[in-house]
């Protein structure tokens, strides 16, 4: 392209010159004038510019350079998914979260905070050996998973293709914990459910209701096969930046409680003078899931002895007693119920009696009375139970638990002294504890026909703390304590071998795969616990008959560093089993 400079308007001469040219009249300059030259203007120069990239042609090979990059990522995924076998084309075609079925990109470009990551992405890196299709797994999923997720509802004339549309995060999650039918293929879109849901939240920072619903029930079933890679606190704190994150914590404008009035003073001391209030009411679902988090995170925090981040606030309450006293199915009723329940369990946390494992704690008298007012909260709690959950097992287990937990105190009171009167005494407080034990254990194993139950991991982490009960009822030595009665009556040992014997009976009905058997590899495992119990017994009684009474201490209490020793609640006790590295990988 050529140029014109539109400033040429020197004459020849004072260009030569090199001097200013100007005062033009009569056709002449001032200098040419007064030197009575001829004035001549010079013709002007055309210049052409250097050729360069315009913006247009930079975004057409920016563009031309993202395209091949996206082909050439959409190659790899491609070829690391192994090809179909002969025959099998029409089985892979309908996996479970197939994208042709579920998920296309003019359904992903609806939803404008979960990006269509491709067909690679989507689909399942193989199919599962015993088929069963999206909406029969979320039929499954109602009938068998549901009831431990309560603070999720899946309307009845709900499709798979409708939730994976709707609630792509979700779906994903259902589809994951309903095929427990083939573990090693329940272990792959685990996977992947965590892949994705890690690229969502933290690499592109995206928030949504449906991601957090989703979260929630992977962590609710993410069972033992998951033991080997446990990230179940990371998980939660996932999920608590999402509650924080879409303000489901925060109360309506509409609320008139404490809460509100705290918020408001916060904004105006604030340099930001902001006000954390939401515009409207939350909806049912919101209420749900806000009760649901703090039941998940109330369980681990008590499981992990560690605070939880979410208190059980006026607004918690406001959303207990609205889904409380108008119950819109079954699930509400037992979702209203089981957070009343966490609720005691986390009164007990704070209440003094219980301390961290790393603390130690001292009796007081005081103790004794909140012991008892915590007795009677749960036996008012369970005498308001509605019938239909009087007998219900999950309830029960959940119920046990809490009672096991208050229970626990027994081991930190002093020896017991009938003058003290009717309160209770440490030799109650132990007999409880082997009491509930064997509650819980019934109500396990009395599940029968409904493996969906006790695999889960609810009932796994309640069985792990009556067998971590069971050990120190075990090791405990007092006046006032005989153990040897236990061995008799409650022996460890026969109950790991049956808990890994239901392990192996998992394994025949979903290990369907001759290479990998992941509940077999469970069941090996629970048989590490009971040699390292036996070892540990062992040396505890070798130790006991070996030193005099002088060095007993007083009360007699005798439990050297078990806690660090057996705790089965804690993945660095699994990486430590004897033997166990092999199947660990």
């Amino acid at each position: 392209m050529e140029y014109v400079n539109p400033r040429a308007q020197a004459c020849q001469n004072c260009v030569k010159a090199k001097a200013k040219c100007y005062g033009h009249c009569a056709g002449k300059c001032e200098r040419c004038n007064r030197l009575n030259r001829d004035c001549t203007m010079q013709a002007p120069v055309v210049r052409k510019r250097k050729t360069g990239k315009t913006t247009h042609h930079v975004q057409a090979e920016r563009i031309a350079e993202l395209e091949a990059r996206l082909n050439n990522v959409v190659s790899v995924l491609s070829a690391s998914q192994p090809s179909p076998v002969a025959g099998d084309g029409s089985r892979l075609g309908s996996s479970p979260l197939d994208p042709s079925n579920l998920m296309t990109p003019s359904t992903q470009a609806q939803d404008t905070t979960t990006p269509y990551l491709g067909p690679g992405r989507a689909s399942l890196l193989q199919a599962s050996p015993i088929e069963k299709g999206p909406d029969e797994l979320l039929d499954l999923f109602r009938q068998n998973l549901a009831r431990q997720v309560p603070f999720i509802l899946i309307p009845e004339l709900t499709t798979a293709e409708i939730l994976a549309r709707e609630k792509p995060f979700l779906y994903e999650a259902i589809i994951a914990a309903a095929s427990y039918h083939d573990s090693v293929h329940q272990l792959a879109l685990g996977k992947k459910f965590l892949a994705r849901i890690s690229e969502n939240v933290v690499l592109l920072g995206n928030r949504n209701l449906d991601m957090l619903q989703g979260l929630m029930v992977y962590i609710t079933w993410y069972n033992s096969l998951f033991h080997k890679t446990s990230q179940v606190v990371v998980l939660l704190g996932i999920a608590l930046s999402m509650v924080i994150d879409l303000y489901l914590y925060v109360p309506s404008t509409s609320f008139e409680g404490h809460e509100k009035f705290l918020n408001e003073m916060k904004g105006i001391i604030s340099c930001h003078q902001t006000t954390l209030a939401r515009g409207s009411e939350p909806s049912r679902e919101e209420k749900r899931v806000i009760l649901g988090c703090f039941y998940l995170f109330s369980c681990v925090s008590t499981n992990f002895c560690r605070a939880n981040p979410l208190h059980w606030t006026p607004y918690i309450q406001h959303c207990y007693d609205e889904i409380f006293n108008a119950p819109q199915n079954d699930n509400d009723v037992y979702l209203a119920h089981l957070a009343a329940l966490q609720r005691i369990s986390e009164d007990i946390k704070h209440s003094g009696i219980r301390g961290f494992p790393a603390q130690q704690r001292e009796w007081n008298p005081a103790i004794g009375v909140q012991l008892k007012l915590l007795m009677s909260e749960l036996q008012r709690f369970k005498v308001s139970l509605p019938a239909s959950l009087q007998d219900d097992v999950l309830m029960l287990m959940h119920y046990h638990s809490v009672e096991l937990y208050l229970f626990d105190i027994g081991f930190s009171m002093p020896p017991t002294n009938i003058a003290h009167g009717p309160s209770i005494q440490r030799a109650d407080a132990l007999l409880l504890c082997l009491k509930t034990s064997q509650l819980i254990i019934d109500l396990y194993f009395s599940v029968g026909s409904k493996p969906h139950t006790n695999f889960g991991p609810a009932s796994t982490t309640q069985m792990y703390y009556v067998m971590m009960t069971l050990s120190k009822l075990s090791l405990f030595d007092a006046e006032d304590w005989d153990s040897s009665n236990l061995q008799t009556s409650m022996d460890l040992c026969a109950l790991v071998e049956r808990v890994a014997a239901l392990m192996e009976e998992k394994s025949a009905l979903y290990d369907v795969r001759e290479d990998d058997k992941p509940w077999l590899q469970i069941s090996k495992r629970m048989r590490l616990v009971k040699v390292r119990f036996e070892r540990l017994l062992a040396s505890e009684n070798r130790t006991h008959d070996m030193r005099p009474s002088s060095e007993f201490p007083e009360g007699g209490v005798m439990m050297p560093y078990f806690m660090n020793q057996f705790d089965l609640l804690d993945d660095g006790f699994w990486q430590s089993l004897p033997g166990a590295d092999g199947f660990l990988e």
